[in-house]
């Protein structure tokens, strides 16, 4: 059985490597517990400040006004601990385009320690009918460029 990686194989989400857009952030002292560690909801709640800069870049050029992005799943998986007053980077990536949802990956990386890793999936929704829509293909473009043009 040949296990060589295909090119197409999809990044470990844990490997630094696999990232190409970066969000800095730091533990703030209301993020944490009182063992001083990062509590499971100020993951998500920084993973989220990330991901809407993520998407507000890629489209920022594009002029849709009744369109939002929402979170309909989320599945986290945490590797280890985050202290205040720590300094973390979270690393975003597409994995796969829709026809009007978006997969998209993200890793909280504490030093060089992978501490959580969220699979996340987001529809884009009208606002004003309340369903979602297809993404255009300027969007579909922007978003393939920050995830480094991988095909997906």
């Amino acid at each position: 059985m040949d296990t060589t990686p295909s090119a197409t194989a999809v990044p470990d989400g844990k490997d630094a490597s696999a990232y190409s857009y970066w969000h800095d952030d730091t533990v703030r002292f209301n993020d944490i517990d009182p063992m001083w560690h990062l509590t499971s909801t100020a993951y998500l709640v920084m993973m989220e400040n990330a991901r809407i800069r993520f998407i507000r870049e890629a489209a920022e050029a594009l002029d849709r006004p009744h369109a939002g992005w929402m979170l309909v799943k989320a599945n986290i998986n945490y590797m280890s601990q985050v202290h205040y007053p720590d300094p973390v980077r979270i690393g975003i990536r597409v994995q796969r385009i829709g026809r009007s949802s978006v997969s998209i990956l993200h890793a909280m990386f504490n030093a060089d320690a992978c501490a959580a890793v969220l699979e996340g999936t987001l529809v884009l929704v009208d606002g004003n009918r309340d369903r979602a829509v297809p993404i255009p293909e300027d969007l579909r473009t922007s978003l393939q460029a920050l995830s480094d043009g991988v095909p997906l």
